[in-house]
């Protein structure tokens, strides 16, 4: 009787056990095929769902930059694309192909159609580069995928990723009121805005852990925390421009936090990180290397000769020097610091008479002091000078007295935009009623 009675006791451990291991099987109300079929479904009414398209910032693999296409997607199955970048030697282009969602191991939106002069798809394509003649690109090319899973969608936005690369795409929906060709132009105006020839080196502030950024209006940020090398601790981070700001083409970690995403501000002096739960901020260069970057690039920092760009003593003797070399039959072209290749750092006094100029260059030491503080001194006429120097020296009325305001300690602060300076102040530490302004030529 006791082992009959062990028996019918196991016999109901097995069926409710079989009967929780079929109720458990039954979480999904319906087959995963099904399921994917639905979210292909909805994904590609979310995507014909917006009335004026959609903003892609793609970027081919995570080394290279970014590329901006503006994309309105029809329930024809066509996709219309606007784009303007450097493969289009960067005129407005438009282009269109299919596009549809597949299944793999779930929903991935694939453009499946190809023409000879595509726009987008000449960056998964794997055909040589024509321009280059980088051999590690054969069989290759950009190395983009036009293949991508869906990661994540919202209302408004949705997030992709290349199935062979495994680079995140965010997809955003473009404002109705928005033309299509007026938003390159926002994006060449915040290019200006934020980077130029002139810009060598930005700071990155994370917390308080500072790094340099270099190469800006390259799209690839050369970043060196502070204090490191410039080779060995380098990180290359690609990004692009928005409408907004800039944006890195993945998250930059620094001391365990992370960001990538960055506004220009409202006074248009730094980008501010949008990211979730850091301070972090990129803002202009520190102006006594910008000062020196820009001599070292063979460009002039001319002195302003405006009434509001220097102050009375200044004035006063630029006035001297002006109407001295008038005195001769010339005119006071140009006084500028610049980089000559015999003289060095020098200051330059251009004069000109018709069409012909003559170049005096007085020898300086330049020299940073701080981060905004440089020294100027001025070598003298011992051992190798300029003789057109030497001569004006002696022969224009004030042009001794100017070399000797130049000659000291001066602070430097920004005119204008900060973030990229075109235009400094100079303010003599020594005396500060002395100032003048000068401007990127």
């Amino acid at each position: 009787m006791k082992k009959v009675f062990q028996i019918l006791l196991l016999t109901g451990i097995f069926v409710c056990f079989m009967g929780c291991r079929f109720e458990e099987e039954n979480i999904f109300d319906d087959s995963s095929a099904n399921r994917v079929e639905k979210a292909k479904k909805e994904y590609t009414e979310l995507l014909c769902s917006a009335p004026n398209g959609w903003v892609m910032e793609y970027f081919p693999t995570d080394d290279q930059t970014g590329y901006t296409f503006l994309m309105k997607f029809m329930e024809t199955g066509e996709v219309k694309i606007l784009c303007k970048n450097t493969l289009t030697n960067d005129k407005l282009t438009r282009d269109s192909c299919l596009f549809e969602f597949t299944a793999i191991s779930g929903p991935v939106l694939t453009f499946n159609s190809y023409s000879e002069n595509s726009t987008f798809h000449i960056l998964s394509d794997p055909a040589d580069i024509a321009a280059t003649n980088d051999v590690n690109e054969q069989g290759i090319g950009y190395g983009g995928d036009y293949e991508f899973a869906v990661i994540k969608t919202e209302e408004n936005s949705m997030l992709l990723k290349g199935l062979k690369r495994k680079v995140y795409i965010p997809l955003t929906k473009l404002p109705e009121d928005q033309n299509w060709e007026d938003y390159f132009n926002l994006l060449d105006e915040m290019n200006v805005t934020l980077f130029n020839v002139n810009a060598q080196q930005l700071q990155l502030t994370v917390n308080d852990s500072l790094f340099t950024l270099s190469g800006g209006s390259s799209h690839i940020f050369k970043i060196v925390p502070d204090g490191g090398d410039a080779v060995i601790d380098r990180v290359d981070m690609p990004f692009i421009v928005t409408d907004y700001g800039i944006r890195f083409v993945k998250a930059f970690e620094a001391n365990g936090l992370s960001v990538q995403t960055f506004r220009l501000s409202d006074d248009k002096n730094s980008l501010i990180c949008t990211d979730e739960n850091v301070n972090a901020k990129i803002e202009g260069p520190l102006l006594a290397d910008f000062f020196l970057d820009v001599l070292n690039l063979g460009k002039n920092m001319a002195i302003m000769s405006g009434t509001d760009d220097m102050s009375a003593s200044m004035r006063a003797t630029y006035n001297t020097v002006q109407a001295s070399v008038e005195s001769k039959g010339r005119t006071l072209n140009m006084l500028s610091f610049t980089y000559d290749k015999t003289w060095k750092q020098s200051l330059r006094l251009r004069t000109s008479k018709g069409a012909g100029n003559a170049d005096g260059f007085f020898g300086f030491t330049m020299e940073k002091k701080s981060a905004n503080e440089i020294n100027l001194s001025f070598k003298g006429f011992e051992g190798e000078f300029d003789s057109n120097a030497k001569r004006y020296y002696d022969e224009y009325n004030g042009v001794p007295s100017l070399i000797n305001i130049l000659n000291g300690n001066f602070t430097i602060s920004p005119v204008g935009n900060s973030l990229i300076p075109t235009m400094v102040k100079f303010t003599s530490i020594s005396d500060p009623s002395i100032w003048f302004n000068l401007i990127v030529r």
